[in-house]
């Protein structure tokens, strides 16, 4: 759960506010980003809120199994989900205001059951035991710092 290295994604425009990523993965060669928000049903992906929530559910249910798997102990299932709200500025721009996070663990093993409380224990900083370990969810509430580069490149033109 740790990077050596720093990560590098890269997107490209598909067509009107629709991006592909690619990735160098064996079940997932390319995953369509699509920010045009159709509310009739036809988005051909996730937009950029949505994938935030899933690197959010994702890191929290990974960190959170984490947390189990060093006393040796696996659950039997585990589900999560992510509500995002948002709201608008001043100005009428959409931001995401929160993201509540459920996490979902299934057991009725007793000493699962036990390290699952050890886990979930209130820290002086009100964040629970395993949320240490999420790399995602610290990072965004401490603030990511963003650099914004434009580099302008001409289209090939025939």
């Amino acid at each position: 759960m740790v990077h050596d290295e720093n990560t590098k994604v890269k997107i490209t425009l598909d067509k009107d506010l629709i991006f592909k990523s690619f990735f160098e993965f064996t079940e997932t060669s390319k995953i369509l980003i699509d920010e045009t928000l159709d509310k009739t049903g036809q988005m051909k992906g996730p937009d950029a809120a949505t994938l935030l929530g899933m690197a959010v559910i994702s890191c929290l249910s990974a960190s959170f199994i984490f947390c189990l798997n060093k006393r040796n102990l696996s659950l039997d299932d585990l589900e999560a989900e992510a509500d995002i709200s948002f709201y608008n500025t001043e100005k009428g721009y959409e931001r995401i205001k929160r993201i509540d996070v459920k996490i979902i663990p299934k057991t009725d093993d007793p000493d699962v059951l036990k390290r699952i409380e050890q886990c979930t224990r209130e820290m002086r900083s009100g964040d629970m035991y395993f949320e240490e370990t999420c790399i995602i969810t610290p990072s965004i509430r401490e603030g990511i710092d963003i650099n914004v580069k434009i580099i302008n490149k001409h289209s090939a033109t025939s």
